[in-house]
């Protein structure tokens, strides 16, 4: 009986033993858990961070490529202004000095007043350059408008020029316009003037019939040789008079 009780109380002594043990177990494993996800959840945070930060980054590195393209394009644009006005300023040198702008200028203010006294009828714009797109086309239109007017024959323009000749190209487009259709006008009684592109040059002819439509001869301009203007036949050759 003694026996017994000493078993019993040994069996309970071990149930309570390995309850404790268990139960101590048990917390080891929760805190083992809780501080896993402690630590899951610490390197998701900071997993989160690094990336806010690589975008931020990014984003840092875009506005500092935008900043520097912007910046070289307005360096290039600076540049091409120095160009440019190096160009003109070379450009009016190998004139004696004289601005072909300056020139230009002058010559649609003759054409200007052309306009006015020989062409313009009643209430009408107050300039024939307002909203012109082509000024040297409108220019030489006036040219044509005022000859008809004066001699009474019939004279046509054909061109095929873009609006985008140099100042110095578009005055000495002109004033061989108005000499060789002077030349023309003393014997015609049609006349054409052509003015088209050919690559950077532009070139000027006139073609003349008199009454019976039989061709008349334009005489050639007499020029010196010149690194502008070449004299051909019927008209002149202007090099360079637009962009390449």
């Amino acid at each position: 009986m003694i026996v017994l009780v000493i078993l019993l109380a040994v069996l309970a002594v071990a149930a309570i033993v390995v309850a404790v043990t268990t139960r101590s177990r048990l917390r080891a494993q929760r805190a083992a858990t809780a501080a896993a996800t402690a630590t899951s959840e610490q390197t998701a945070s900071d997993r989160d961070g690094e990336r806010a930060r690589a975008e931020t980054a990014e984003a840092a590195r875009d506005a500092a490529e935008a900043g520097r393209t912007e910046a070289e394009a307005r360096t290039a644009e600076v540049t091409q202004q120095i160009v440019d006005a190096e160009a003109r300023a070379a450009e009016a040198a190998t004139r004696n000095g004289l601005d072909p702008e300056l020139l230009w200028t002058l010559e649609r203010a003759r054409s200007e007043r052309t306009w006015r006294q020989s062409v313009a009828l009643g209430d009408g714009p107050d300039s024939v350059f307002d909203g012109a797109e082509d000024p040297l086309r409108e220019a030489l239109q006036v040219e044509l408008d005022a000859a008809r007017e004066d001699v009474g024959s019939i004279v046509e323009l054909e061109m095929d020029v873009p609006p985008t000749v140099s100042a110095a190209g578009s005055m000495l487009v002109l004033r061989a316009a108005q000499e060789l259709l002077a030349r023309a006008f003393k014997a015609a009684e049609e006349t054409t003037l052509h003015v088209h592109a050919d690559g950077t040059d532009v070139i000027v002819t006139v073609v003349a019939t008199d009454e019976e439509g039989a061709p008349v001869a334009v005489e050639p301009l007499a020029v010196s040789p010149s690194a502008d203007l070449e004299a051909t036949d019927g008209g002149v050759r202007i090099r360079r008079a637009l962009p390449a």
